[in-house]
């Protein structure tokens, strides 16, 4: 039984990653990509500490950890840096949610966010102000922008119905 377990475990992720496709989040529930946008620091000079993240060789200054918080409750951090964008994968079940997004030296983002139940992909855009920027920003627009992007393999083959 143990050995037809393990084969079934070993087949399930050879399909998933043969097909570069990631699996559908649960029944009524969507996958909520998050994609940070933080504003480039001074370029890095050669005797600058660096730092390995995600595969990335970075200097160290523009690694910062961006809190996220989703209806209220901590989720956790992602690391953002304007390198290299993260994007961790939130599964959510369908309906409106309020996302936060807290870093040091940012002004804070508050974005409202209705969950799809189709087990598509939402992807959401963060774009992150520096504390400077945000006075200057006020009389333009909102502290902190985001865009919303809806797309799933599911939602295109569904209308092709």
């Amino acid at each position: 039984m143990k050995t037809w377990l393990g084969l079934v475990a070993i087949l399930a992720v050879t399909a998933t990653s043969a097909t570069g496709t990631e699996p559908l989040p649960p029944e009524g529930c969507s996958r909520v990509k998050l994609t940070f946008a933080l504003p480039p620091n001074a370029p890095p000079t050669t005797n600058q500490p660096m730092t390995n993240v995600g595969g990335m060789v970075l200097p160290i200054d523009s690694v910062r950890p961006i809190s996220i918080f989703v209806d209220g409750k901590f989720t956790g951090h992602a690391m953002g840096s304007p390198y290299f964008p993260t994007r961790p994968d939130i599964h959510l079940r369908a309906g409106d949610h309020e996302f936060e997004f807290k870093c040091d030296g940012f002004a804070p983002v508050k974005i409202k966010l209705t969950v799809l139940g189709n087990q598509c992909t939402q992807h959401l855009i963060v774009k992150m102000l520096e504390e400077a920027e945000k006075k200057t920003a006020e009389s333009r627009k909102p502290a902190g922008t985001a865009v919303q992007f809806v797309g799933s393999r599911n939602a295109q083959i569904e209308n092709a119905k």
